[in-house]
């Protein structure tokens, strides 16, 4: 079997450890999580406690934001049907598809112009990004509405339908907000993009609640909703930037074309993701509207799952970013036993409760959620471990792992739907999602074997001090819960892989 060039790769990349423009991560709130990260004073091969600590807390933030998700999850599984929820989440679903095609980076293109251009040149920056932006969601609001209809067309009343489409107008929003908040970020003023994170999804499921209680949550309502919260979205960032919408500016090719294909190089590996994860929803969507729903209970349920390998990979990053290479190894596998010990505990505990917290959260016409949600277990474990092995090798400077474990994730998955969907309908999903994780960890299993050290079984094997350590750490931060520094805010915008 031919060996990969590692130094061939390292060589033909920006030295990642001299960069503080870092776009090698799946998502853009990661992204945005691991370039603050670099900055914080984490200290290299620092205390145990203290890393079972930060992720601890790290968890404990991002379970906050999990458990708005699930209880809006829970609004419209109570609000609505089977069936009027997953036409809901397949609209949501089918322009999220489009946007992710359309949207080719403009977030980490105008942190990286808006970085490195002068003062005197950013009002052509700002002016050409605008247009960008604009044109962007232009074409997203005429692609999203002509396919959408032709696709949704059947099951949707005369209000529903006009909802969609002003849903669909929205959709406008999404590439401005990437452009506002990457200026914020690239100016290091992230309150107004910390606040919007939190508030606009607290605010969409306080009006879901509103309405559930008045007895009127329908498909209309939560698509007029979501679409007046993603304009009001705006203003915060229309605020901030005042200054700059009064500056004028011009548009210029020569900027264009040199953000445009940045973004392009850099937005492959989400652009990957973002269709992988739009078309298994549109291939369950083709069994009912209502298998989606289902689908979407069992994957809404792992939500405090996936929050343990998220809060360790963005807790370990900096450590690994800053170890010394021949520690390197060390380090990532003490991550990696973290991150097993955990997610297996965890899964044991949520595999055990599933059957119950299923349908007593989301209601008993959701009890074919349970054997899919069981299924998708494993596939977080795989996912998290993956991750700690993609941020060793990122550490490094290599990045071109990401794109190829994310094609062969998507690869799999669609493929293992196309065999098995029709025959075990969701259940079916659910293990091709898991065949999918499994590939991406066989990915950079064999890359970090081939570039750092190989792995031995023992490596993924806790040990007795892993044990004891994570009880402690866990014992101190019940006792009393210290506020997140300033420096720990980065862990409030990651997702979910």
């Amino acid at each position: 079997m031919k060996r990969f060039d590692c130094s061939r790769e390292r060589r033909s990349e920006t030295t990642w450890r001299k960069s503080s423009n870092v776009w090698c991560i799946k998502s853009k709130a990661f992204r945005l999580a691991e370039v603050r990260c670099m900055g914080s004073r984490t200290r290299p091969g620092g205390g145990a406690s203290t890393l079972f600590r930060h992720t601890l807390q790290t968890f404990m933030s991002m379970s906050g934001f999990m458990f708005i998700n699930v209880f809006s999850a829970i609004l419209l599984s109570r609000g609505l049907s089977p069936d009027d929820r997953g036409m809901y989440l397949g609209i949501t679903m089918w322009n999220g598809l489009i946007l992710g095609f359309c949207d080719v980076g403009i977030y980490i293109t105008t942190v990286y112009l808006w970085s490195r251009s002068r003062d005197k040149d950013r009002k052509d920056v700002f002016a050409t990004l605008l247009v960008w932006a604009i044109g962007t969601g232009a074409v997203c609001v005429g692609v999203v509405a002509i396919f959408a209809d032709w696709m949704l067309k059947r099951h949707l009343s005369a209000d529903e339908k006009l909802m969609a489409y002003l849903y669909f107008a929205s959709s406008i929003t999404g590439p401005l907000s990437s452009l506002f908040s990457g200026i914020l970020a690239a100016e290091q003023r992230f309150s107004t993009i910390n606040l919007l994170r939190v508030g606009v999804p607290a605010v969409l499921t306080a009006c879901w609640l509103v309405y559930f209680t008045a007895d009127s949550l329908s498909i209309a309502m939560c698509l007029a909703t979501n679409s007046a919260i993603s304009f009001l979205g705006l203003l915060p960032y229309l605020y901030q930037l005042r200054s700059n919408l009064r500056s004028g500016g011009s548009f210029r090719w020569r900027i264009f074309k040199q953000g445009f294909w940045y973004g392009l190089r850099g937005h492959g590996s989400s652009v990957v993701n973002v269709v992988g994860n739009s078309s298994s929803q549109l291939l369950i969507f083709a069994l009912t509207p209502a298998a989606l729903a289902y689908y979407q209970t069992a994957s809404s349920a792992l939500g405090i799952l996936w929050a343990l390998p998220a809060a360790i990979g963005v807790t370990s990053f900096p450590d690994l970013v800053k170890e010394n290479p021949k520690m390197l190894h060390e380090r990532t596998s003490r991550f990696i036993r973290l991150t097993a010990l955990s997610t297996f505990l965890g899964g044991i505990l949520l595999g055990l409760a599933e059957p119950v917290l299923i349908p007593l959260l989301f209601g008993k016409a959701y009890l074919a959620s349970v054997l899919p949600g069981i299924i998708l277990l494993p596939s977080v474990l795989f996912s998290g471990l993956s991750s700690i092995l993609g941020g060793a090798l990122n550490s490094t400077g290599r990045t071109l792992h990401n794109t190829v474990a994310d094609a062969a994730n998507v690869g799999a998955t669609l493929l293992s739907m196309v065999l098995v969907l029709s025959a075990w309908s969701i259940s079916g999903a659910a293990f091709s999602v898991l065949m999918g994780a499994v590939m991406s960890f066989a990915v950079r299993f064999i890359w970090y074997g081939r570039c750092i050290r190989r792995l031995k079984p023992i490596d993924f094997v806790p040990n007795l001090d892993d044990l004891r350590e994570l009880a402690r750490s866990t014992m101190v931060i019940l006792r009393k819960l210290k506020p997140l520094r300033k420096s720990d805010l980065s862990a409030k915008g990651g997702i979910l892989p």
